[in-house]
């Protein structure tokens, strides 16, 4: 009977809030259970149950990681405000201000017909409410971990539609406030809810591996145990549940299912940090260390703390995880244990949700869905001040996009730095686990140069800032001096250009006079590159001109695509001014960095524009790890084809099948990628920045 369900979840929750919370405390949260309860009165969900039973479900998850009274109330009636007659003026009277605010802030907003901006104000408006009270995540992740949890009465198009929505938000989402064990759970679910075939195709896979790898797991587990005996440490050794880890490096591609049957990882929570520090020694002694990282003094985006090993055995490899139990209850809950988490854990948290500042910022207003999925999405680096302090940066980002990111004041005053301990130009482009120590003076300002190597919005909008605040007389002089430094790459200056190249200059431009344009250059409204690109390289074909405008702010210059990189429609890109043009490489392209090493002055972030055409051709290369012959390189021709991907060769060599290929995006290669790897037993598959050299025999 539909009332006794409600009533016997009624109980659970009192049952489970009774243990840790105070009777008036849990008095308050039954009495938000009934209001939630009248309020959705009658209604029912997909599956037939009152509906009652999900915000319960919701507070019960909470209750179990001992959320405090407010957060339980609030997740009760998280669906109040949207879906019934109350309202937050209401709920404040009755509940109290926190929990309405709480309540609002997990709240969709619905003013507008456009779904795709009705999705990004919500999001904007969660996270804004996050910032101010990270329980408005805890509780909207909560609620989206029980939806998951009960999509089978929707239809199997629905299903896909909230997984990929949850993949695409709700695990980064996790991922950043450091509630991992969140995060793998969602992850697995979506994972089983996006693309069952191929779910259960990987899980009878690794199903047939299972005993072999418990075989090789107690040999382990016997091992290590054996070594804390012996020096009298302290400690539990457990294997970990790896099902999301196994499930993620194999559908990524990361790995193939051998090497998957010889990795095993454990965690090993020790009474203090000296002891983890110990271990790391014996283990070393006793076995062969492939790697090892110290996340404990530099912890990781979310708060992970922990020494992380994989060490060699004489058949299979071993991935330890060693870490204090306060370490090991950060990294799974993060956000929640609030003031109780170590204080690294807490500041590489702040560190990652500050950064969500760019996507409310007042100025972001119109920015879409997509984009906001984008940064969400974007691979990301962390590096470290001198005193340990995490920065975390989309990857690409410089020297001055760390700066930015420190503080307003070194950004605007930095003149130099140091990456770990060398010296280093600003336009240096940052790798992971790198400390940075940025030196400044007082007496600099940003100069209008950095623009074209900068990665983040906030380091863009305050170099602009500064140069705008600086007077008329001043921006003409550092416009023209960027102009010449641009100019010199083609042993040209400002004052050897004809009355014809500056008349095309400023018609280009449609301004009056040369005082302008370095005005335009200034304040970063132009970037000086373009200028000399459009005046010396100017060299538009008919047939360049598709390719040329699928790059946002090209117009009037000549475009090419590196063919070291050769990047595609999707990729993330910068390009560097040479003689033949602008280059359009793939963002972490080795050419591109040894450019940005050598001629910093000479970079541009570019974009893609997103409301061109789609059918546009583009040569992609792939190396499958697998001999092919005859019979299934024409089995895979047609498989591309069916998924109509071009096929312009293929060959094997060394016992791997290399596949060159013409496709329209991004997305395009990681569908023909998925396809190849399903439809060939599970391969690992490859995207290769250019097309292999064939080898071929001398002939006699």
């Amino acid at each position: 009977m539909p009332g006794e369900d409600v009533s016997q979840a009624k109980q659970q929750l009192k049952r489970i809030i009774d243990v840790y919370l105070q009777e008036y405390d849990v008095e308050r949260v039954l009495a938000a259970c009934d209001f939630a309860d009248l309020a959705h009165s009658g209604v029912t969900r997909k599956s037939g149950e009152p509906y009652i039973l999900h915000p319960i479900a919701v507070s019960c998850i909470l209750a179990h990681m001992r959320l405090d009274s407010e957060t339980l109330m609030a997740s009760l009636l998280h669906d109040v405000i949207e879906d019934t007659e109350f309202t937050k003026e209401e709920i404040t009277a009755k509940f109290g201000k926190t929990v309405a605010e709480l309540v609002d802030g997990v709240t969709k907003l619905t003013h507008s017909s456009d779904k795709d901006f009705n999705k990004a104000a919500s999001f904007r408006k969660i996270l804004q409410a996050t910032l101010q009270d990270p329980r408005v995540i805890i509780i909207k992740l909560a609620d989206r971990y029980h939806n998951m949890t009960t999509l089978e009465a929707l239809r199997p198009d629905k299903r896909a539609r909230i997984a990929q929505e949850t993949y695409d938000v709700f695990v980064p989402m996790a991922r950043i406030v450091g509630m991992n064990e969140m995060a793998d759970n969602l992850e697995y679910l979506c994972y089983q809810n996006l693309d069952l075939d191929l779910f259960n195709k990987v899980q009878d896979a690794l199903k047939k591996t299972r005993p072999r790898r418990c075989e090789y797991q107690q040999v382990w587990e016997n091992n290590l145990h054996q070594l804390l005996q012996e020096n009298n440490i302290k400690g539990t050794i457990k294997k970990k549940n790896n099902n999301i880890e196994l499930l993620r490096h194999f559908l990524k591609n990361d790995i193939n299912l051998q090497e998957l049957t010889r990795s095993h990882n454990f965690d090993i929570v020790l009474e203090t940090i000296a002891d983890c520090d110990r271990l790391v020694d014996i283990l070393g002694e006793n076995f062969k260390v492939l790697q090892f990282k110290d996340h404990i003094r530099r912890p990781l985006p979310g708060g992970n703390q922990s020494l992380m090993m994989k060490l060699k055995g004489e058949k299979t490899a071993l991935s330890v995880t060693i870490q204090t139990e306060l370490m090991q209850k950060a990294a799974r809950f993060g956000v929640i244990l609030g003031e109780n988490a170590p204080q690294a854990a807490r500041s590489a948290i702040q560190a990652s949700m500050k950064n969500l500042n760019t996507l409310i910022d007042i100025e972001c207003a119109k920015t879409t869905f997509n984009e906001l999925l984008d940064y969400l999405h974007q691979e990301k680096i962390w590096v470290y001040t001198p005193h340990g302090q995490l920065h975390e940066l989309p990857q690409g980002a410089t020297i001055v996009d760390f700066a930015y990111s420190a503080s307003l004041f070194l950004g605007n005053h930095a003149i130099g730095a140091k990456v770990d301990g060398e010296a280093k130009p600003l336009s240096t482009p940052l790798s992971n686990g790198q400390v940075i120590e940025v030196i400044t003076d007082v007496l600099a300002t940003p100069n209008p140069d950095w623009l074209s190597f900068v990665n983040t919005q906030k380091a863009r909008r305050a170099i602009q800032n500064m140069l705008r605040e600086q007077d008329v007389e001043e921006q003409r002089v550092i416009g023209q001096q960027a102009l010449d430094r641009a100019f010199k790459l083609f042993n040209q200056s400002t004052s050897s250009l004809s009355q014809e190249e500056w008349q095309s200059l400023l018609e280009w431009r449609h301004v009056s006079a040369p005082e302008r344009l370095y005005e335009q250059i200034a304040v970063g409204d132009l970037l000086p590159q373009l200028v000399a690109n459009h005046l010396f390289t100017n060299h538009i074909t008919e047939e360049d001109i598709p390719h040329h405008r699928l790059i946002q702010g090209t117009e009037g210059v000549d475009v090419k695509y590196a063919h070291c990189c050769n990047p595609v429609l999707g990729d993330p890109i910068q390009g560097h001014l040479s003689r033949r043009g602008l280059i359009v490489h793939r963002i972490r392209c080795h050419n591109l960095l040894h450019e940005q090493h050598l001629h910093p002055e000479s970079i541009m972030s570019l974009q893609w524009r997103t409301d061109e055409s789609n059918e546009i051709n583009f040569p992609a290369f792939l190396c499958i790890h697998m001999s092919m012959d005859d019979e299934a390189i024409s089995d895979l021709i047609y498989q591309c084809r069916k998924a109509q991907t071009g096929v312009e060769s293929v060959h094997t060599q060394k016992k791997k099948t290399y596949v060159n290929l013409v496709v329209h995006n991004r997305q395009e290669i990681a569908q023909v990628i998925r396809d190849l790897r399903m439809h060939f037993g599970f391969p690992r598959i490859i995207r290769q920045d250019a097309p292999i050299q064939i080898e071929t025999k001398d002939q006699d």
